[in-house]
């Protein structure tokens, strides 16, 4: 078995320094006041061996953060210990505020079995009761989790769990959709089997009563048609067509309303044909007027037409338009073209007045362009640089001697020498001023020559040439001279106009007059011809009026009869295609039942497979219920209540109510461990912290601890106890002392207690001192120092004979 050999802590909770203590021993005892460390060097051996405090998470979750001593960055936690070989184990690790670093030394399932059933902290000792049977409403409580450990239910809850869906329908949609959705489907199926047999059977009588239907409109219309298919008798009818000869009716009847109205119109101009007369009197007057006015007037005026046209190449005029229509056209012709004749000669003019004026300019500039010549010639001479050097060389002149030939200029003047070279200087550079000048104002006047000669060749260019000039002014005058005649005609013209009118409205008035008899004959003919394309009879001496009134009901009724036979038809080719259309859906409904039936019985076999499988789970489950039921019974009566009796009548001979774990009344139910309270005398009572006091309570929760602990299977060797006598007396106290011996020495566990009272602690030392040869008692005490830092001393006892007795 593994056994704890040393625990060394560092900065850990309220441990200020360091502490390093052995563990090695059956039995360790901790002491130290209130505050010394004696909860936090337990800590440390829980985190050391599962690598958290549970035993602080139930009261503080974020309890990471105050692991580490006030003011310390990290606290240190090492444990070593020993394997069940003898193998050297140890855990190491480090805690900060955010998290624990190293190895813990137990597994994940050891673990737990030691925060759960090895280890009880003084905050949870208080409250043992309350926290095993706490559970929430996902979850069994810790109690019921040992219970089901204990009884080795695991198996048996699992295959009950397992099973729990098959138990009702609603459950079993989860882990089994499949079923579910056979069942809804199964539903959905027959239902939709009934459906489609309605709609069958409602297809079936349209089809009887269409079937009836069809047959009597084919009688109607063709008696050999009515015992036939409706696929073929539409195919039949399909080739038969109205169409023909409702349009044939149609172009007739088109006929015969022209021909109405035709007639309607002859009659009409009949009713005139007494004014004929009248229209021919009226027509040799008109014509007569008209003759006259050409003699007298239309010869000139048709000239005056022709020479105003032709003025234009471009233009083209009817004779048959109107005089007054011809004379606008060529006048407003006429205007346009004078205008622009005129615009031209006017730019003529003002192109030979410019040109004028530009001539003269230009031989004033040649002229003061000669003069400028003429002076630049007379001071060309003239030479300023020479002058500029000779004032250069007066610096250098010293009496008469020429610096430049050394000659003495005395011998050829009585002027100072220096008097004749400023005076040639002062001449020199006159000269060259007034050259500069000539020579910008001939500049300047060769630039104006050139202008001028440019502006004068632009100016020629826009004036018109002599002959074309002369064409211009001619025909500027002979558009005018033709454009006032026009103007001065105008009556003439529009007096033209209105005879040609009455001329030609009195000649059409009397060639319709002499048409009209040829109309009504022709007309005639037309009648009794569109009535024999009717196969109407009539009488030769029949009106007009009375044929055309016949036609036209014989028209009618044809459409009539045509349109009546079209309509039946086509309805009877509607109801033919809906009977095939419902026939045709029949054999699909058919087919569609057929399969769908087959697939019911496919899902209702599959169903009823399910069923009975279900069936079987359920009686599984029920025989599962009732083999737990009995186990339960067996090992809470013999087992674990026994053991809970025995250890807290051991521990409180004199209370009259002894806890114990109630027992399912049904077989069925499920395992859910609850505490009730038993009268030494028979009875139930109620649950424990209300029946039991303050200190048989704690010693109730002790001794469940440690029931718990005795009644498993002992994974791990040890029992770490945190301060456990509170609120006992001393038989209480002796007889803890007493059951930790036993658990010690008998039951092979390594015990570490830690104790409060220094009285309790003497006591607790003596009795669990070493009985035999190989026993020990480690003894380990803390406190603080002046500074407030942490002490520990720990002391190993070890067996001793004593001599009086071996005497």
């Amino acid at each position: 078995m593994m056994r704890l050999k040393s625990l060394y802590v560092k900065d850990f909770r309220s441990i200020d320094g360091e502490v390093n203590v052995s563990l090695d021993a059956p039995i360790v005892l901790i002491h130290g006041p209130n505050g010394a460390g004696k909860t936090s060097l337990l800590s440390a051996i829980e985190l050391a061996l599962t690598g958290t405090v549970p035993s602080l998470s139930r009261a503080e979750p974020d309890y990471l953060a105050y692991l580490p001593h006030k003011g310390r960055p990290f606290g240190e936690v090492r444990l070593e210990a020993a394997g069940s070989d003898g193998a050297p184990l140890q855990s190491n690790l480090q805690v900060t505020t955010t998290g624990v670093t190293g190895n813990a030394l137990l597994g994940e399932g050891d673990a737990g079995f030691f925060s759960e059933r090895s280890y009880l902290a003084q905050s949870t000792l208080g409250r043992l009761l309350e926290i095993y049977q706490h559970a929430d409403k996902k979850s069994d409580s810790p109690l019921t989790k040992f219970v089901k450990e204990l009884l080795g239910l695991d198996r048996m809850e699992a295959l009950i769990g397992g099973l729990h869906s098959a138990g009702n329908i609603a459950r079993l949609k989860v882990p089994v959709p499949v079923y579910g959705e056979f069942r809804d489907q199964i539903s959905e199926d027959v239902a939709e089997l009934q459906r489609l047999r309605d709609e069958m059977a409602q297809d079936e009588a349209a089809l009887r009563t269409g079937t009836e239907t069809l047959r009597i409109r084919l009688a109607e219309i063709d008696p050999q048609l009515k015992d036939l298919e409706p696929a073929e008798a539409k195919r039949r009818l399909d080739q038969v067509s109205e169409d023909n000869n409702l349009a044939a009716l149609v172009r007739l009847r088109r006929e015969l309303e022209v021909s109405e109205a035709s007639w309607q119109s002859a009659t009409s101009q009949n009713a005139a044909l007494d004014k004929r007369k009248d229209i021919e009197a009226t027509n040799q007057a008109d014509r007569s007027a008209l003759d006259k006015w050409l003699v007298e007037h239309g010869q000139v005026l048709e000239a005056l037409l022709g020479r105003a046209a032709g003025f234009f190449n471009d233009i083209t005029l009817s004779s048959e338009s109107g005089y007054a229509e011809r004379a606008r056209a060529l006048t407003a012709r006429i205007a346009q073209d004078r205008e622009r004749v005129e615009g031209v000669l006017a730019a003529h003019e003002v192109a030979l007045l410019k040109r004028s004026g530009l001539e003269r300019q230009l031989t004033e500039a040649r002229t003061r362009l000669q003069r400028l010549d003429h002076e630049l010639a007379a001071v060309s001479n003239a030479n300023e640089a020479f002058g500029r050097g000779l004032s250069d060389l007066m610096t250098h002149v010293e009496g008469d001697i020429c610096p430049v030939c050394d000659r003495d200029y005395s011998e050829v003047s009585d002027t100072p020498l220096s008097a004749h070279v400023a005076a040639k200087v002062a001449v020199m550079i006159e000269q060259a001023g007034r050259l500069q000048s000539l020579l910008s104002s001939r500049g300047s006047t060769q630039t104006e020559v050139s202008r001028l000669d440019r502006e004068l060749q632009a100016a020629a260019s826009g004036m018109v040439l002599d002959a074309e000039l002369t064409a211009l002014k001619k025909r500027s005058v002979d558009l005018t001279e033709v454009e006032r005649q026009l103007g001065d005609a105008t009556v003439r013209l529009t007096e033209g106009d209105r005879y040609v009118d009455a001329a030609n409205r009195s000649a059409r008035a009397l060639a319709a007059a002499q048409k009209s008899d040829q109309t009504a004959i022709v007309l005639r003919n037309s009648v009794e011809d569109l009535a024999r394309r009717l196969d109407l009879d009539f009488e030769s001496y029949i009106s007009t009026e009375q044929l055309l009134a016949s036609l036209s009901t014989t028209i009618q009724q044809q459409e009539a009869v045509l349109t009546a036979r079209q309509t039946a038809r086509l309805d009877a080719i509607e109801s033919a295609q809906f009977l095939v259309i419902l026939a045709e859906k029949q054999s699909t409904l058919a087919a569609k039942i057929d399969n769908l039936e087959a697939e019911l019985r496919g899902r209702k076999e599959r169903k009823e497979q399910a069923d009975s499988i279900i069936e079987v789970a359920k009686d599984i489950t029920r025989r599962t219920r009732e083999a737990r039921g009995r186990v339960v019974r067996r090992v809470f009566n013999d087992e674990l209540n026994t053991v809970w009796r025995d250890l807290f009548v051991r521990l409180a001979p004199e209370e009259p109510f002894i806890p114990a774990f109630a027992i399912p009344e049904s077989p069925n139910a499920d395992v859910e461990a609850v505490l009730e309270t038993h009268h030494r005398r028979g009875g139930k009572g109620g649950n424990p912290r209300a029946m039991l006091s303050a200190g048989n309570l704690n010693t109730a929760a002790l001794t469940l601890f440690l029931a718990l602990h005795l009644s498993v299977k002992p994974r791990l060797p040890w029992l770490v106890i945190d301060d456990p006598v509170q609120s006992m007396d001393e038989v209480h106290i002796a007889q803890f002392a007493a059951l930790l011996r036993t658990l010690s020495k008998q039951m092979q566990r390594q015990v570490i207690v830690a104790v409060h009272e220094r009285s309790l602690f003497d006591y607790l030392a003596l009795e669990l001192s070493p009985a035999f040869e190989g026993d020990r008692l480690n003894i380990v005490e803390l406190g603080r120092n002046a500074m407030g830092e942490t002490t520990s001393r720990w002391d190993s006892r070890l067996f001793v004979p004593d001599r009086a007795i071996a005497a």
